[in-house]
Formats: structure tokens, C-alpha cells, sequence
């Protein structure tokens, strides 16, 4: 070999070697390899020391719809890795989990992209008309996109058997392994009852920051006044700084009434200064799509509901031909529209 031709052989080696090594760098995705293990993923790089425990509810949340024959991954993700967009790096990481339920992910900002048995695009129709994509938070995103377009459990045929497996088992296996499936069944039992806590109290404390905001933005709010609304929303605070440290459903149902009592101090603001309040309802007076959205100021059909009021955003896209569906938290094996939890626990 010439002396001239070396240096060509030693770029081509070197070419040869980085293509070798594209797949292994874009296979190196810490989402991957957690998903593979378990359910749920934060990075850190998205949320830093809130990762862990933004993780643990989501944790919390897919754990509880398993429970209730709702199989579902959930991911925030900083970008997606090895692939020309997250819808693409979706399917990408359901094709290499092999994954048989629903997966969705998100990233810092923007929509959540699901993926599963149903019909991508039917699922993102849905997701686009509940505005999920408008929630800051990221659990509380992939939460109320789960608890939207996550499918219901197989046939009833198929929830016959299970029981008749389990009972087969036992017989087989002894007293023993029945032990064993009750405790996982209680263990379960108590994820789920803190999964649908959780989110029943995340939509109400949504709701009251929104009626703060509110009167918060409102011309002339004298000062005295202000300070009972800013005591509101040191009571919200609380609250959700509780939230997050907790997993006991009946902890977080502790938080209730200081927020009934925080809505309280903000009717009487209202009506001192004469601006709507919601009259013992927590929803009232707010977007019927998502109370998160703030205060109504149109209407336009929401659901099952020809004229419910809606925030400007949601008016805006009814009128580009948006079907307007009301945020969902989880409940049993399906959701139920966040109206639910309107009343105290």
C-alpha cells in the first residue's frame, strides 16, 4: 500500500467506525432503558430534583390504571433521542419495549403524544380537544391524557376469567401463594385509591389558583383584600407541597378542607368587591373544559353539553372546529369528567 493511500484508508476506517457506533449512541436513551423496567420516567434533566418525586406519582398514576386493566407507560422525556420527532420516537420505543398497552409521552413543553392499540390520531383529536397540552405541569399532563384516551379494560368474557385463573392458582399453589396475591391485591388497592385521590385534588386546587388569579388581576382589588387572596393562594401552596410528599389516600383527603376553607375567604372577597364567585361550587364561573384554563367568558359546546362556558382559547378553537371534551381524572377502570370532584370529601 502506497504511503498516500494510508491516510484514505485511515478516514475510511474512521467513517466505517462511526456508523458502527451510530445505532449504540442512539441507543443509549435513559428513557428506554427505564421503561423497560418499570412504568413511569422523568428526567432529570427536565425537572432536576423534582424528577424523583414527579416520577413517583406518575408511578402512582400508571400503577393504579394496571390495576383497573388500563396498561399504560407514562414518560417525560427531554427531547427524542435518535429519532425526527416524539411522535416517531413514540413509536419507536413501543416497537423496542414491545410494549402491548399505551404509551405516552411528553416533553418540558407542549402536547403529549400517545401511542397503543387505538388509533393514534384518533387519541391526539381527543387530547387536542381537551387541551391537554395547555397543562404546565407534566403530571398533571400525562395524567389527565391517561385518564382521557388510555382504552377500558377487554370484554367482560375476559375479566370473567381472570377470578377463575386466580382460583386455579390457588388450588394449585396452595395457601401460600393466595397470601401472596391478597397482599398484592390490598398493595394495588391502596395505589390506586392514591392515584384517584391525587388527581381529584389536583383539579380542585386548579380550580381554586384560577378563582385567586381571578380576583388577583382585578382592577383596584384594595389592599386588605388582597392579602386575604394571597392567603389563599399560600393556603394552595401548602397544599401542593403536601401533595407531592405523600401516597396515603386518606392524607391527601386531609387536604380538602383547607381548601374548602381557602374557597371560602375568596367568596367573601368576591362579593365584598362584587366580582362572580362560585357559591360553594368550585367550578363554577370556570372553563368547563379544565378549570386550570380560568374563568369563562363564552360558551360553546363541551361533551354532551351544547352551551357550557368555556375560556377564550377554548371558544377560539370550537370555532376552528375543535370538539371540546372536559378534562378527565381517573376513577375505577375508566374516568370520570373532573365535575366529579365538586363536592368535599
Amino acid at each position: 500500500m502506497s504511503v498516500r493511500a494510508a491516510p484514505a484508508c485511515a478516514l475510511v476506517l474512521v467513517l466505517v467506525l462511526v456508523l458502527a457506533g451510530a445505532p449504540a449512541a442512539a441507543a443509549a436513551d435513559p428513557a428506554e432503558a427505564a421503561l423497560a423496567a418499570r412504568d413511569a420516567y422523568v428526567s432529570p434533566r427536565v425537572l432536576g430534583s423534582a424528577a424523583a418525586p414527579a416520577e413517583r406519582e406518575l408511578a402512582e398514576v400508571a400503577a393504579a390504571m394496571a390495576d383497573a386493566g388500563r396498561p399504560v407507560k407514562l414518560a417525560v422525556v427531554l427531547g427524542p433521542t435518535g429519532a425526527p420527532s416524539l411522535p416517531a420516537y413514540a413509536r419507536r420505543l413501543v416497537r423496542t419495549l414491545e410494549y402491548e398497552g399505551t404509551l405516552l409521552v411528553t416533553r418540558a413543553r407542549g402536547p403529549v403524544v400517545a401511542v397503543g392499540s387505538r388509533p393514534t390520531a384518533d387519541m391526539t383529536v381527543q387530547m387536542r380537544a381537551a387541551r391537554i397540552g395547555a397543562h404546565a405541569n407534566q403530571v398533571e399532563r400525562l395524567t389527565a391524557a391517561a385518564a382521557l384516551v388510555v382504552p377500558p379494560p377487554p370484554d367482560e368474557r375476559g375479566e370473567l376469567l381472570r377470578p377463575a385463573l386466580g382460583l386455579l392458582a390457588v388450588a394449585a399453589l396452595g395457601g401460600g401463594w393466595a397470601a401472596a396475591v391478597g397482599a398484592g391485591r390490598a398493595a394495588r388497592g391502596r395505589r390506586r385509591r392514591a392515584a384517584e385521590a391525587r388527581a381529584r385534588a389536583r383539579v380542585r386546587l386548579d380550580a381554586l389558583r384560577a378563582h385567586a388569579g381571578a380576583l388577583l388581576r382585578r382592577p383596584g382589588l384594595p389592599p386588605g383584600e388582597r392579602a386575604h387572596v394571597e392567603a389563599a393562594l399560600g393556603a394552595y401552596a401548602d397544599a401542593v407541597s403536601a401533595l407531592r410528599e405523600t401516597d396515603d389516600a386518606e392524607r391527601i383527603a386531609a387536604l380538602d378542607p383547607p381548601v374548602a376553607a381557602a374557597l371560602v375567604g375568596l367568596e367573601g372577597v368576591a362579593e365584598r368587591v362584587g366580582a362572580p364567585h362560585p357559591r360553594g361550587d368550585i367550578f363554577a364561573g370556570l372553563c368547563a373544559v379544565d378549570p386550570s384554563h380560568g374563568p369563562a367568558g363564552a360558551t360553546a359546546p363541551v361533551g354532551d353539553r351544547p352551551d357550557a362556558p368555556v375560556c377564550g382559547g377554548c371558544a377560539e378553537a370550537a370555532a376552528g372546529g375543535a370538539r371540546l371534551v372536559p378534562r378527565r381524572i381517573p376513577a375505577g377502570a375508566g374516568g370520570l369528567p373532573f365535575t366529579a370532584a365538586a363536592e368535599p370529601v
